[in-house]
């Protein structure tokens, strides 16, 4: 139920109606637990971002809010910062740093702590002036909160649509 709920606060900061609204990323993927406790597993991702507060000649950073869910039923939402910078007409890199809460579904899936910090590396190309696609890792980890702090590791491919 805390899952559903989750999402369900995620789905109404992504949908509500806002004159800043900027991108939607949806990302489908593999995650792999540290632990080797738990198998490695599929991970969805959506993520909302507002306009950029901050832009230069080839660079932007702004803030957003994700969610990832992985198909074993656990769930991370988080918001932070997103940097992303031109790397050629087309081309793009991103980095991201987002505090969040994570709810495992079990034991073997448990990171250590509610509290968890997912960080992104992304390379991405233009399709359109409104639909990019990119490829992501990411990382989320306890950040030493806890004492066991095994993280857990994503790559994703991810499609962006700009309003």
């Amino acid at each position: 139920m805390k899952h559903l709920q989750i999402l369900t606060f995620a789905a109404c900061l992504a949908l509500a109606p806002s004159a800043h609204a900027s991108e939607v990323v949806i990302g489908l993927g593999a995650v792999e637990f540290n632990s080797n406790l738990a198998p490695n597993d599929r991970q969805f991702t959506f993520e909302y971002r507002f306009d950029p507060y901050r832009e230069w000649h080839k660079g932007q950073i702004g803030w957003g809010v994700a969610v990832v869910g992985h198909a074993a039923g656990d769930v991370w939402a988080g918001a932070g910062l997103i940097a992303q910078r031109q790397l050629g007409r087309r081309w793009f890199a991103e980095a991201s740093l987002m505090p969040g809460l994570y709810f495992e579904n079990g034991p073997a899936t448990a990171l250590g702590h509610t509290i968890e910090f997912r960080s992104v590396l992304a390379v991405g190309y233009k399709i359109t002036e409104t639909s990019s696609i990119s490829l992501a890792i990411d990382h989320r980890s306890n950040g030493g909160l806890s004492e066991f702090n095994p993280g857990s590791n994503g790559l994703s491919l991810r499609f962006h649509h700009k309003f």
